[in-house]
């Protein structure tokens, strides 16, 4: 199972980073060759077919453009749980506009500490009314 401080860590990473709109400290824990998935990458990326981004450096840029273009979102995490290599931040979120909803993130941790895996979950009523 993932030890505590792995996943107490990337909690302070997800929050502190998207809460403080810091890209270095989001970007801090991900894997060179990070796998990412959201609902949201078919509209950031401009191609309704691209489902996943691959690369940190892919990742990097997809991250800085969401933190320019949807600034001031606060984000709360609800509860955090592990699995053998994995963990799952469930949150809450609240734009500047009154929206708010709730989320699930998933990540693998690969080998050497770092996430290689990212999964962005979301209700699909906010998916299909702003994607």
């Amino acid at each position: 199972m993932l030890d505590d401080a792995t996943a107490a860590e990337l909690r302070r990473h997800w929050e502190q980073g998207w809460n403080g709109e810091d890209l270095d400290t989001i970007m801090a824990p991900f894997a060179a060759d990070v796998v990412f998935s959201s609902p949201f990458v078919p509209t950031l990326a401009g191609d309704p077919a691209k489902t996943t981004i691959s690369g940190y450096d892919a990742l990097r840029s997809y991250v800085d453009y969401a933190l320019r273009h949807y600034p001031g979102i606060r984000y709360a995490v609800e509860g955090t749980y592990v699995g053998n290599d994995t963990v799952v931040l469930v949150y809450t979120y609240q734009s500047p506009d009154g929206t708010a909803g709730h989320g699930a993130d998933s990540m693998r941790v690969d080998a050497a500490g770092k996430v290689a895996e990212w999964r962005c979950h979301y209700a699909r009523d906010l998916v299909t009314t702003t994607a």
